[in-house]
């Protein structure tokens, strides 16, 4: 019983191992099939990542990517919490908000990028800015739906003991909300990495990963452009590893208080 037990929990790992074992198999033979000028094979690939990650000109570029990355899902998350705790609690104020989401939501994030370029230039803040508007519809949404699906137990406890208002918010609220908000907000993790990318790309920043792909491109630097894409799912699984790691040790210890 206890020797059936342990295979059954190693076998998500087994398929694990499968899947990556069938993809880099694939990957190899793609690789074989167009030529190293179109798909660089997985060792290729990887050789040009520890290269990548010996060069200080390549360092600098991934670390002010990361910052600029980590900044706008910030951003998102507090204008997304924000107005959406706003909406939740107003649904005039979803109302009015709903023409400039639905247009956000509607737009394609290469027709926004270059909207922004033509309007305020390029620019290391317009990359930013590119980026929060398109993942901002992601985190508003989840933001309104729940705010509306707050315990209302909790909630008629609180107004029973008169707890202030201020206080409600803070302890009830904004909790909860975030607690609800956390699949929305490591798809926003992903997401967030390749728009402000593929901003970085089209505004052209003076550095980072954007700007990197743009000089492998031109120099049909194949096996650079395939590590540099290995880089940023490894970077996605990054934070989002550090997110569910703060959540394990912070919101479901707090849920588990409640």
């Amino acid at each position: 019983m206890n020797n059936w037990l342990k295979a059954k929990k190693a076998m998500p790992l087994v398929w694990m191992i499968t899947g990556t074992v069938a993809f880099t198999l694939a990957w190899q033979m793609m690789a074989r099939v167009y030529g190293p000028l179109l798909v660089a094979t997985p060792a290729e690939t990887l050789e040009s990542a520890v290269r990548l990650f010996t060069s200080p000109p390549a360092v600098a570029a991934f670390s002010r990517t990361l910052g600029r990355v980590l900044l706008a899902l910030g951003l998102q998350i507090m204008a997304g919490l924000a107005f959406g705790l706003l909406a939740g609690f107003y649904p005039w104020v979803e109302d009015l908000f709903k023409p400039a989401v639905s247009i956000l939501v509607a737009v394609p994030p290469v027709a926004l990028a270059l909207f922004v370029i033509f309007v305020f230039g390029g620019g290391e803040r317009q990359v930013v800015a590119a980026a929060v508007a398109l993942g901002f519809p992601l985190l508003y949404g989840g933001a309104v739906t729940a705010v509306r699906s707050v315990d209302r137990g909790l909630l008629e406890m609180l107004r029973v003991f008169r707890v202030p208002k201020a206080t409600q918010l803070l302890a009830a609220y904004v909790p909860a909300t975030l607690y609800s908000l956390l699949p929305s907000i490591l798809l926003a993790a992903g997401l967030t990495v390749r728009l402000l990318i593929m901003a970085e790309v089209i505004v052209g920043v003076d550095r980072g990963i954007g700007q990197a792909l743009s000089q492998a491109r031109v120099h049909m630097a194949t096996a650079e452009i395939f590590a540099w894409m290995l880089v940023m799912a490894a970077t996605v699984l990054l934070i989002e590893g550090v997110m569910l790691y703060l959540v394990k040790s912070h919101v479901l210890a707090w849920q588990a208080r409640r």
